[in-house]
C-alpha cells in the first residue's frame, strides 16, 4: 500500500472515530439529562410518600382516640341503664 492511500484510510478512520466521538458525546449528554429528571421526580415521589405515610399515622391516631371516645360514651350509657328507662 502506498503511503498516500494509507493517509487517505488513516484520515478516514479519524473522521469516523470523530463522527462516534461526537455520537457519544450527545449520548452521553442525553443520559445526564435524563437522569436529572428522573432524580427530581425521585425526590417528589419520595416527598408525596412521606406526606401521605404522615397523614395515614395522624388519621391512626385521630381515629384511635374517636374510636376510645366512642367506647367511653358507650360504657357509660351502658351503666346508667342502657335505654333510658329505671
Amino acid at each position: 500500500m502506498d503511503h498516500d492511500k494509507w493517509l487517505e484510510q488513516h484520515d478516514e478512520m479519524l473522521a469516523d472515530h470523530d463522527r462516534m466521538m461526537a455520537e457519544h458525546d450527545r449520548g452521553m449528554a442525553e443520559l445526564r439529562a435524563s437522569q436529572t429528571k428522573l432524580e427530581a421526580n425521585l425526590d417528589k415521589t419520595e416527598r408525596t410518600l412521606r406526606r401521605a405515610v404522615r397523614l395515614g399515622v395522624r388519621e391512626a391516631r385521630n381515629q384511635r382516640k374517636r374510636h376510645q371516645e366512642l367506647e367511653t360514651l358507650l360504657k357509660a350509657f351502658l351503666e346508667r341503664g342502657g335505654n333510658g328507662q329505671h
